[in-house]
């Protein structure tokens, strides 16, 4: 009998070690394939995220159209990647939220089946993961930008084509404006460089110059002086990162042949650009609207923009810079190469500033997680 005793403990033993040993299984496999999916979960909701936040870059946040076309990237995106042997399902196992201006959200699920852990936690677990991502404003460390700076558009109350002491300068583009010649409206057509010596009674296309002073034509001198280091800025871009509050040397005169030089290049980069005012954005046969290809043609350029209200006086030799802003060059004058561009909000290359969130004004934006 003791015998038998000893024996039912020793199989009371045996079976509470195997039960252990099943549960540290469970720990040891379950645990690590749920971490597995949850990473790939992390993954999805990212790329879905900062697909969906691109819609953002050249898209108003309260648009009813550019909210479809993130939430259909997003949704895209997070349904590219497998997880846990196969991808998600964009409609019933992805969702799609805008919890802030220019933010996007994106949560998954995913049921999976345990292999230990069932007799503890039942056949299967649903795992979750989210992100958000945001089109932020970039104000530091921009590169590539082209050497022209144009100050912010203002209300010309007396017509003298100068900025006067309490005039309002338009850093934004409200709903429904009449004229948006003097504010930056996707599609405005701007002079981005001046090409007669005085304002615009002289200057071709009736377009206000904005001119401030007559011997500044908005050439900058960003990567050095001279008109050699001025056209391959023009063609190739500057390689001098700029940030907000930057002051930067203008370029005396002119400059016609170095501008007249290195805007056709571009220009002729993308021979058959044209401007279309459905949806106002460029596209060609090279570069197309839909798929936001558009924004690597050589005629979209980015360039710092400066404040009116920081006048450029006689013989000043520097603007500050108060923001940037993108833009399509429509065409190039070729006598006084006078540039004619058109606003579009677009990407860039930089950092965004140390607050998160959205800002007035024309501005370029990159793509970044926030959580």
């Amino acid at each position: 009998m003791r015998r038998t005793g000893i024996r039912g403990q020793v199989l009371l033993v045996f079976l509470a070690g195997l039960l252990a040993l099943l549960g540290i299984a469970a720990l040891g496999i379950d645990v690590g394939y749920l971490y597995t999916v949850r990473h790939e979960l992390q993954r999805c909701t990212d790329a879905g995220a900062l697909a969906g936040a691109s819609a953002f870059l050249s898209g108003k946040w309260s648009d009813v159209a550019t909210r479809t076309v993130a939430d259909g990237r997003a949704r895209a995106f997070a349904a590219k990647d497998k997880v846990a042997t196969s991808i998600l399902s964009a409609g019933s196992e992805v969702a799609v939220a805008f919890p802030a201006q220019d933010r996007v959200r994106v949560d998954a699920t995913r049921n999976v089946n345990l292999f230990f852990a069932r007799l503890f936690l039942g056949p299967t677990r649903t795992v979750t993961a989210y992100s958000i991502a945001e089109a932020s404003v970039v104000d530091i460390n921009v590169k590539g930008l082209k050497p022209w700076g144009i100050p912010y558009p203002w209300e010309d109350t007396n017509g003298n084509d100068l900025f006067d002491p309490g005039e309002t300068v338009h850093r934004d583009c409200p709903e429904g404006v009449l004229d948006p010649s003097r504010y930056f409206c996707p599609g405005t057509r701007v002079v981005l460089k001046i090409g007669t010596p005085k304002n615009s009674p002289k200057n071709p296309n009736g377009l206000p110059s904005l001119q401030q002073e007559s011997g500044h034509f908005f050439a900058l001198a960003l990567d050095g002086t001279g008109g050699s280091g001025y056209r391959d800025a023009i063609v190739n871009g500057c390689n001098t990162p700029v940030t907000i509050g930057d002051a930067i040397s203008l370029e005396p005169g002119n400059m016609v042949g170095p501008t007249r030089q290195g805007t056709s290049d571009l220009v002729n980069a993308d021979p058959n650009s044209q401007w279309n005012e459905a949806i106002d954005l460029p596209e060609s046969n090279l570069y197309q609207s839909g798929d936001g290809s558009w924004m690597n043609s050589p005629r979209v350029i980015r360039i710092p923009i400066y404040d009116p209200e920081i006048a450029l006086h006689s013989g000043r030799t520097e603007m500050v810079v108060a923001g940037f802003a993108g833009f399509w060059i429509e065409s190039i004058e070729p006598h006084q190469a006078t540039v004619i561009g058109r606003f579009i909000p677009m990407r860039a290359f930089g950092q965004p500033g140390p607050a998160p969130g959205p800002a007035a004004g024309p501005v370029l934006k990159t793509l970044r997680l926030v959580e």
